[in-house]
Protein backbone atom coordinates (compact mmCIF):
# COMPACT_ATOMS: atom_id res chain seq x y z
CA UNK A 1 0.00 0.00 0.00
CA UNK A 2 1.18 3.34 -1.06
CA UNK A 3 0.97 6.74 0.60
CA UNK A 4 0.42 9.44 -2.69
CA UNK A 5 1.85 12.81 -2.24
CA UNK A 6 -0.30 15.43 -4.80
CA UNK A 7 -0.04 18.97 -5.31
CA UNK A 8 -1.69 21.28 -7.66
CA UNK A 9 1.24 22.95 -9.68
CA UNK A 10 5.30 21.27 -10.08
CA UNK A 11 6.77 24.73 -8.61
CA UNK A 12 4.47 23.22 -5.02
CA UNK A 13 6.05 19.91 -5.26
CA UNK A 14 9.21 21.30 -5.89
CA UNK A 15 8.91 23.45 -2.63
CA UNK A 16 7.51 20.63 -1.03
CA UNK A 17 10.54 17.79 -2.20
CA UNK A 18 13.28 20.81 -2.92
CA UNK A 19 15.91 17.74 -3.90
CA UNK A 20 12.62 15.49 -6.30
CA UNK A 21 12.94 15.49 -10.38
CA UNK A 22 10.95 13.57 -12.44
CA UNK A 23 12.60 11.31 -14.31
CA UNK A 24 12.64 12.76 -17.82
CA UNK A 25 12.07 11.49 -21.18
CA UNK A 26 14.99 10.77 -23.12
CA UNK A 27 15.92 10.58 -27.35
CA UNK A 28 13.19 13.23 -27.59
CA UNK A 29 15.63 15.49 -29.36
CA UNK A 30 16.08 15.70 -32.87
CA UNK A 31 19.02 13.47 -34.00
CA UNK A 32 17.76 10.96 -31.42
CA UNK A 33 19.99 12.15 -28.45
CA UNK A 34 19.97 10.36 -25.43
CA UNK A 35 20.59 13.60 -23.16
CA UNK A 36 17.38 14.28 -21.25
CA UNK A 37 15.31 17.94 -22.37
CA UNK A 38 15.75 20.56 -19.82
CA UNK A 39 13.16 21.21 -17.40
CA UNK A 40 12.11 23.37 -14.53
CA UNK A 41 9.27 22.74 -12.22
CA UNK A 42 7.07 25.01 -14.04
CA UNK A 43 6.92 22.53 -16.84
CA UNK A 44 6.50 19.14 -15.28
CA UNK A 45 3.98 17.56 -16.10
CA UNK A 46 0.64 16.84 -14.40
CA UNK A 47 -1.40 13.61 -13.96
CA UNK A 48 1.59 11.36 -13.79
CA UNK A 49 3.13 9.13 -11.14
CA UNK A 50 6.54 9.66 -9.96
CA UNK A 51 8.23 7.69 -6.71
CA UNK A 52 9.68 9.37 -3.83
CA UNK A 53 11.34 8.25 -0.67
CA UNK A 54 10.27 9.23 2.71
CA UNK A 55 11.69 7.36 5.82
CA UNK A 56 9.64 4.53 6.04
CA UNK A 57 9.86 3.82 2.54
CA UNK A 58 8.42 5.06 -1.03
CA UNK A 59 5.63 6.85 -1.69
CA UNK A 60 4.22 8.40 -4.68
CA UNK A 61 3.59 11.66 -6.12
CA UNK A 62 1.91 13.43 -8.51
CA UNK A 63 0.73 16.95 -9.68
CA UNK A 64 -3.28 17.45 -10.50
CA UNK A 65 -3.15 20.80 -12.59
CA UNK A 66 -4.87 23.55 -11.09
CA UNK A 67 -8.54 24.04 -10.25
CA UNK A 68 -11.66 21.64 -8.80
CA UNK A 69 -11.96 20.06 -12.44
CA UNK A 70 -8.22 19.22 -12.53
CA UNK A 71 -7.51 17.82 -9.27
CA UNK A 72 -10.57 15.21 -9.28
CA UNK A 73 -9.29 14.33 -12.91
CA UNK A 74 -5.95 13.97 -11.85
CA UNK A 75 -7.33 12.04 -8.28
CA UNK A 76 -9.51 9.36 -10.54
CA UNK A 77 -6.39 9.00 -12.91
CA UNK A 78 -3.81 8.53 -10.29
CA UNK A 79 -5.52 6.48 -8.23
CA UNK A 80 -6.67 3.69 -10.97
CA UNK A 81 -3.18 3.61 -12.15
CA UNK A 82 -1.48 3.06 -8.67
CA UNK A 83 -4.14 -0.04 -8.30
CA UNK A 84 -3.61 -1.21 -12.15
CA UNK A 85 0.16 -1.29 -11.42
CA UNK A 86 0.61 -3.24 -8.18
CA UNK A 87 1.22 0.01 -6.13
CA UNK A 88 -2.73 0.73 -4.68
CA UNK A 89 -2.89 4.04 -2.42
CA UNK A 90 -4.01 3.31 0.85
CA UNK A 91 -3.84 7.12 2.28
CA UNK A 92 -2.77 11.20 0.29
CA UNK A 93 -1.42 13.78 1.40
CA UNK A 94 -2.48 16.82 -0.03
CA UNK A 95 -0.41 19.63 0.32
CA UNK A 96 -0.07 23.58 -1.35
CA UNK A 97 -0.59 27.07 -0.85
CA UNK A 98 -3.83 28.74 0.44
CA UNK A 99 -4.71 32.20 0.99
CA UNK A 100 -6.24 33.24 3.95
CA UNK A 101 -8.97 35.60 4.91
CA UNK A 102 -7.19 37.19 8.13
CA UNK A 103 -3.00 37.07 8.28
CA UNK A 104 -3.37 38.14 12.20
CA UNK A 105 -5.16 34.17 12.56
CA UNK A 106 -2.42 32.42 10.41
CA UNK A 107 -0.18 34.52 9.27
CA UNK A 108 1.70 34.37 5.41
CA UNK A 109 4.32 31.51 5.11
CA UNK A 110 2.36 29.68 8.23
CA UNK A 111 0.80 25.96 7.93
CA UNK A 112 -2.26 24.72 8.93
CA UNK A 113 -3.79 21.16 9.23
CA UNK A 114 -7.42 21.37 7.02
CA UNK A 115 -9.99 19.43 8.95
CA UNK A 116 -12.79 20.54 6.92
CA UNK A 117 -13.30 21.29 3.14
CA UNK A 118 -16.30 23.51 1.97
CA UNK A 119 -17.02 23.43 -1.37
CA UNK A 120 -19.28 26.96 -1.45
CA UNK A 121 -20.34 26.58 -5.18
CA UNK A 122 -22.27 23.55 -4.93
CA UNK A 123 -26.88 24.26 -3.90
CA UNK A 124 -29.56 26.33 -5.04
CA UNK A 125 -28.22 30.02 -6.06
CA UNK A 126 -31.30 32.46 -5.19
CA UNK A 127 -29.41 35.15 -6.90
CA UNK A 128 -26.89 36.60 -4.32
CA UNK A 129 -25.72 33.17 -2.34
CA UNK A 130 -25.62 29.01 -2.58
CA UNK A 131 -26.89 26.96 -0.27
CA UNK A 132 -26.38 23.71 -0.50
CA UNK A 133 -29.21 22.17 1.71
CA UNK A 134 -32.44 24.00 -0.32
CA UNK A 135 -30.92 21.35 -3.39
CA UNK A 136 -32.46 18.38 -3.58
CA UNK A 137 -29.63 16.31 -4.44
CA UNK A 138 -26.69 15.82 -2.71
CA UNK A 139 -23.19 14.91 -4.82
CA UNK A 140 -23.11 11.59 -3.13
CA UNK A 141 -24.88 9.17 -0.62
CA UNK A 142 -22.55 7.11 1.12
CA UNK A 143 -23.38 3.50 1.93
CA UNK A 144 -23.28 4.43 5.66
CA UNK A 145 -23.25 7.78 7.37
CA UNK A 146 -24.61 11.69 5.86
CA UNK A 147 -25.07 13.35 2.45
CA UNK A 148 -22.38 14.66 0.86
CA UNK A 149 -23.50 17.83 -0.05
CA UNK A 150 -20.62 20.99 0.09
CA UNK A 151 -19.00 19.81 2.84
CA UNK A 152 -16.03 17.28 4.20
CA UNK A 153 -14.79 16.27 7.34
CA UNK A 154 -10.69 15.16 6.63
CA UNK A 155 -8.78 13.29 9.25
CA UNK A 156 -6.30 14.21 11.24
CA UNK A 157 -2.41 13.60 11.51
CA UNK A 158 -3.09 9.99 12.44
CA UNK A 159 -3.98 9.23 9.07
CA UNK A 160 -0.26 9.26 8.17
CA UNK A 161 1.12 7.12 10.82
CA UNK A 162 1.09 3.98 9.08
CA UNK A 163 3.86 5.46 6.68
CA UNK A 164 5.70 6.96 10.21
CA UNK A 165 3.46 10.35 10.15
CA UNK A 166 3.20 12.01 13.44
CA UNK A 167 2.97 15.56 14.27
CA UNK A 168 3.64 18.15 17.57
CA UNK A 169 0.33 19.16 18.53
CA UNK A 170 0.97 22.44 18.22
CA UNK A 171 2.73 22.42 15.34
CA UNK A 172 0.42 22.47 12.52
CA UNK A 173 -2.96 24.62 13.76
CA UNK A 174 -6.09 22.83 12.58
CA UNK A 175 -8.65 25.08 10.25
CA UNK A 176 -11.39 25.01 7.68
CA UNK A 177 -10.87 25.65 4.37
CA UNK A 178 -13.12 26.65 1.10
CA UNK A 179 -12.61 25.41 -2.30
CA UNK A 180 -13.62 28.09 -5.39
CA UNK A 181 -12.71 27.46 -9.03
CA UNK A 182 -12.75 31.62 -9.35
CA UNK A 183 -10.01 33.32 -6.46
CA UNK A 184 -12.06 35.52 -4.57
CA UNK A 185 -10.88 38.65 -5.89
CA UNK A 186 -12.77 41.35 -4.24
CA UNK A 187 -13.56 42.67 -0.23
CA UNK A 188 -17.61 41.92 -1.14
CA UNK A 189 -16.39 38.34 -1.85
CA UNK A 190 -13.95 37.55 0.36
CA UNK A 191 -16.33 38.56 3.26
CA UNK A 192 -19.45 36.82 2.37
CA UNK A 193 -17.54 33.68 1.97
CA UNK A 194 -16.05 34.48 5.29
CA UNK A 195 -19.42 35.04 6.80
CA UNK A 196 -21.43 32.33 5.26
CA UNK A 197 -18.37 29.54 5.97
CA UNK A 198 -16.58 30.57 9.11
CA UNK A 199 -13.52 29.40 6.59
CA UNK A 200 -9.79 30.73 7.64
CA UNK A 201 -8.84 29.78 4.13
CA UNK A 202 -9.35 29.80 0.44
CA UNK A 203 -8.31 26.59 -2.18
CA UNK A 204 -8.32 25.47 -5.63
CA UNK A 205 -8.28 21.87 -5.43
CA UNK A 206 -8.91 20.82 -1.78
CA UNK A 207 -12.57 20.06 -1.54
CA UNK A 208 -11.87 17.87 -5.59
CA UNK A 209 -9.08 16.08 -3.78
CA UNK A 210 -10.91 15.09 -0.36
CA UNK A 211 -13.88 14.13 -2.62
CA UNK A 212 -11.84 11.76 -4.29
CA UNK A 213 -10.71 10.03 -1.96
CA UNK A 214 -13.89 9.37 0.67
CA UNK A 215 -15.75 7.83 -2.56
CA UNK A 216 -12.79 5.33 -2.58
CA UNK A 217 -12.60 5.27 0.96
CA UNK A 218 -9.11 6.48 1.16
CA UNK A 219 -8.53 9.07 3.84
CA UNK A 220 -7.06 12.22 2.80
CA UNK A 221 -5.01 14.60 4.95
CA UNK A 222 -4.78 18.49 3.80
CA UNK A 223 -1.88 20.97 4.69
CA UNK A 224 -1.69 24.34 3.17
CA UNK A 225 1.28 26.93 3.30
CA UNK A 226 -0.81 30.53 3.88
CA UNK A 227 0.69 32.25 0.56
CA UNK A 228 -1.76 35.28 0.31
CA UNK A 229 -4.56 37.00 2.02
CA UNK A 230 -7.97 36.34 0.35
CA UNK A 231 -9.20 39.16 -1.70
CA UNK A 232 -7.73 42.51 -2.73
CA UNK A 233 -4.28 42.49 -0.57
CA UNK A 234 -1.40 44.93 -0.90
CA UNK A 235 2.72 43.92 -1.11
CA UNK A 236 2.93 42.94 2.13
CA UNK A 237 -0.19 41.12 2.32
CA UNK A 238 1.19 37.98 0.12
CA UNK A 239 4.30 36.45 -0.63
CA UNK A 240 4.12 33.51 -3.54
CA UNK A 241 8.19 32.58 -3.32
CA UNK A 242 8.38 32.16 0.61
CA UNK A 243 5.12 30.60 1.10
CA UNK A 244 6.51 28.08 -1.90
CA UNK A 245 9.51 27.38 0.34
CA UNK A 246 7.96 27.27 3.01
CA UNK A 247 6.62 23.76 1.71
CA UNK A 248 10.15 22.05 2.66
CA UNK A 249 8.88 22.48 6.29
CA UNK A 250 5.85 20.46 6.02
CA UNK A 251 6.78 16.58 5.40
CA UNK A 252 9.85 17.15 8.29
CA UNK A 253 6.57 18.42 10.50
CA UNK A 254 4.84 15.51 9.75
CA UNK A 255 8.18 13.16 10.59
CA UNK A 256 7.93 11.42 6.86
CA UNK A 257 11.02 12.59 5.93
Amino acid sequence: MSLLICVATGPELAGLLPDFAPPLETGAKSGGSDAPAASTAASWPEMQLWPTRLKTGNALCCITGVGPINAALALGHVLSRAEAEGTPVSAVLNAGLAGAFDLEANPLLSHCLVREEIWPEYGLHDGQSVTAGAFGFPQWQPPQGEAVRDKLTLPGVEALAPFGGKCAEDALPHCRSLTVAGVSASFARAADLRGRYKADLENMEGFAVAYACARQGIPCVEVRSVSNKVGPRAREEKDFPGALRSLAQVLPALNLI
